[in-house]
């Protein structure tokens, strides 16, 4: 049997009446299909992104059927009001990533970038697209040890690995970047 939804949490569903609760619960996949394309274009005003968008929907959806009791049906209101709900919140989660990342770029003192922003963006591109050929695993312990500036022993705890195997594969990784960057770019690495 599957889990029924916690206890309401701020959000009230409408009850339907002279029906066992199993035979009146929505079908949530129904609902979902006849308003998320109304809910996506709803919450696109907040998004640039549709993906963004789409997980506010979800996250709206989510929120509104951990609320509702058995046998409740949502108020499709309810839904704008959760998808608003969660889009607000989503913005204001992405404020705070890129006033954290803009704090770690601004103290970092990685001076090895040019001061050219033209060569800057054209090495930028270089390493990303060198770290895109990375295995995942190497590309990880790469991009926490050299740009995060993180000990082995710090990035095996953040990974769940072993020290040594981390930094084997950090080893191997700024080995297959050595091959794959432009000659101006390997140096800082």
């Amino acid at each position: 049997m599957r889990d029924q939804p916690p206890e309401p949490s701020g959000f009230p569903c409408q009850a339907s009446a002279g029906r066992s609760s199993r035979a009146q619960a929505p079908d949530w996949e129904s609902l979902y299909d006849s308003h998320a394309d109304r809910l996506l274009l709803y919450a696109r005003q907040w998004f640039a992104d549709r993906a963004s968008a789409e997980d506010a929907v979800q996250g709206g959806f989510v929120k509104v059927w951990r609320g509702c009791r058995p046998g409740e049906t949502p108020d499709v209101p309810l839904l704008y009001a959760a998808v608003r709900s969660e889009a607000l919140d989503l913005l204001k989660s992405h404020a705070r990533r890129r006033a954290r990342e803009d704090r770690v770029a601004d103290g970092s003192g990685n001076d090895w970038w040019e001061d050219d922003p033209l060569v800057s963006q054209e090495r930028a591109a270089a390493v990303q697209g060198a770290l895109e050929h990375l295995p995942i695993q190497q590309r990880e312990a790469v991009v926490l040890r050299v740009w995060s500036g993180l000990s082995f022993p710090e990035i095996a705890r953040a990974l769940g690995e072993n020290e040594n195997t981390v930094a084997a594969r950090c080893r191997r990784g700024l080995a297959a970047l050595e091959k794959l960057l432009p000659e101006g770019c390997r140096e800082p690495l």
